[in-house]
This record gives structure tokens, C-alpha cells and sequence, in this order.
């Protein structure tokens, strides 16, 4: 195992090079004080009824998703290994935290002993933003990021940047009072093929005000970074919606990925998920991410990175 020798007190590692198995890691995510950090402004109406539409699935709970078996979901179960990327290969790691593209290894045990939605038929927003964070610091226990000051934290900002990054790339509504050149971070984006369209697009404050808590400060751009993910689903129920976005990108990247390395090493996040064809009942529901906050250092040590020395 190859961690970087000036960071190895802060934390043990269990590893295990011939299977995805070993010992037992816990993660508190209680949480007492929900809060609702996407704006109202976010249309999540076919969120709530696409899902329904085909018979397939029964509510936004993982036992609710009609073509994940009880057998997947056992053979997806964690039992608090610590997963090493430098031990094993880029697919071997990706199979060990995702089992399959909709399963993240451990996310059902977590859900239900978390039962974040109080209505799994019609969680609220406030609801599935506090289940993203409880996933991804999941995410983070499968290798090992378990200390406090790896815990990721919902921010008003993000959620509410990646809103506006979203309505800039798929609507006009800002476009007439906020003009510049098309297809660029800032916008407009009507026509343009730019995944990232609008992520450098904030409103001024006058017009950010409505997406905001009373009295929170304005929005401003700060260092961070952005993900934008076609994976999801406009009708996967809500509790494994984002898991195609993450396993996905894991398993094209690795951990070390330019994409990836924001779900375990950022300190604060904001989802916006955009449905661009209500009309269409299999239509991807993009994800736009939006991290922020420190950039906490990787401790494992990238073999395929010239410029480290692995060893030392």
C-alpha cells in the first residue's frame, strides 16, 4: 500500500488484494436540523412522477427500484473494508465500490439505516439534498475518509450556482438582461454543444435573492471546480439517481480522475439535476456539480503521477 508517508498517522487502512472484503468502518451522518439547500426554482415535477410511469418501481427507495434484485443488493452489501486504489487495478477498485452502475457497495444498508425520505413515494428537496451528503461521505468510508475534516457539507451557494449554471445552458430566461458570447462558461448557450456552458454565470444580487435563505450573503465565483454528468436518469428513483454519475466516472477515470477526485477530496458541494425532455419518460437527467470549499490533500499516492515519488 502506497500512501503519502507525511500524512500517514491521520488515519488506518485496512486493505485487501484478493477480494473487497475486511474490516469494519462506521460513518455518523445524523443530521437534526434539515434544511432545504436546492432553491424552489428547480423543477423537479417529472423527478417526482417519471419514475412511476412504467410500472416498474415502487417508490425512491432502493427496495423500490424494480430491476435491482434482493441477490444484487446482498452482493452489494459492505461490510466495512477499506478499499485501496494503489493495491489493485482502475476496474478491479471501480467493481469494488460500484458492484454495478446503479449500486454503490453499501449505499442500501446506509439508506435505511439513515430513512432519509419521510415519504419514500415524494421526497422533498430538503430530504434528498441531506441523502446526496449521506451518500457521499459513504462514499469517502469506502477508502477510508472518515474524520471529520473529510466530511463533505451541502452549501447554499453551490446548489444555488448549479441551478443557474443549468438554466443558463438550457433556457434564455437570463439571457436578455445578462448578454455575452454564446457557448463560452458565462453564456448564453442556446445551441451551443459546451457541457459546461454557464458554469462561470451568476446573477447579480438583486436577482439572486429569491434562490437564497433570508439574509444569507451573495453568491461570488471562489475556487472549486465542476462536474456535469449525462448518467442519470430523468425516471431512476431518487435514491440511486446519482449513483450513475459517480460509478460511471470512477470507472472511466479511476480515482485519481480529474472528475472523480472532487467526490472524495472537496469540502463542500451543490447538485442541480435537469430534465430537458419532460416529454420523454428514458430521458438522462443531467447533473451538474458544483464543489467548493478546501481541497483536501489525496492520501494515496497516484503510481501513474511523474511528478510524485511514491516511495519516499
Amino acid at each position: 500500500m502506497k500512501i503519502n508517508n507525511y500524512l500517514y498517522g491521520l488515519f488506518f487502512i485496512g486493505i485487501t488484494l484478493l477480494g473487497c472484503k475486511e474490516n469494519d468502518v462506521k460513518i455518523d451522518n445524523s443530521n437534526s436540523n434539515l434544511e432545504q439547500y436546492t432553491p424552489d426554482q428547480a423543477d423537479w415535477t417529472t423527478f417526482d412522477t417519471k419514475p412511476f410511469e412504467g410500472g416498474t418501481n415502487t417508490s425512491h427507495a432502493p427496495d423500490g427500484v424494480g430491476w435491482l434484485t434482493a441477490e444484487s443488493w446482498n452482493e452489494a452489501e459492505w461490510d466495512g473494508t477499506v478499499y485501496d486504489p494503489t493495491t489493485m487495478s482502475q476496474d478491479k477498485f471501480a467493481d469494488c465500490l460500484c458492484p454495478s452502475g446503479d449500486q454503490i457497495r453499501g449505499i442500501r444498508e446506509v439508506f435505511y439505516e439513515n430513512n432519509p425520505f419521510e415519504d419514500v413515494n415524494k421526497p422533498t428537496k430538503a430530504e434528498v439534498d441531506e441523502w446526496h451528503r449521506i451518500a457521499i461521505n459513504h462514499i469517502r468510508a469506502l477508502v477510508g475518509y472518515t474524520s471529520e475534516d473529510r466530511q463533505i457539507k451541502k452549501d447554499h451557494c453551490l446548489f444555488a450556482r448549479a441551478l443557474w449554471g443549468d438554466q443558463r445552458k438550457f433556457t434564455t430566461i437570463w439571457d436578455e438582461k445578462y448578454p455575452g458570447e454564446n457557448g463560452t462558461a458565462y453564456g448564453p448557450c442556446q445551441g451551443s454543444a459546451n457541457a459546461h456552458c454557464g458554469a462561470s454565470f451568476i446573477p447579480d444580487l438583486e436577482d439572486q435573492i429569491s434562490y437564497l435563505p433570508e439574509g444569507h450573503d451573495g453568491c461570488s465565483t471562489q475556487a472549486g471546480a465542476e462536474g456535469v454528468f449525462s448518467g442519470p436518469k430523468s425516471n431512476i428513483p431518487w435514491s440511486i439517481k446519482f449513483s450513475r454519475a459517480f460509478c460511471s466516472t470512477l470507472r472511466a477515470e479511476g480515482f485519481w480522475g480529474g472528475h472523480t477526485g472532487p467526490w472524495f477530496h472537496r469540502e463542500k458541494f451543490g447538485f442541480s439535476f435537469w430534465d430537458n425532455d419532460p416529454s420523454n419518460n428514458n430521458n438522462n437527467a443531467i447533473l451538474r456539480a458544483k464543489w467548493g470549499g478546501e481541497l483536501m490533500p489525496s492520501l494515496y499516492c497516484n503510481p501513474d503521477d511523474n511528478n510524485v515519488d511514491c516511495e519516499s
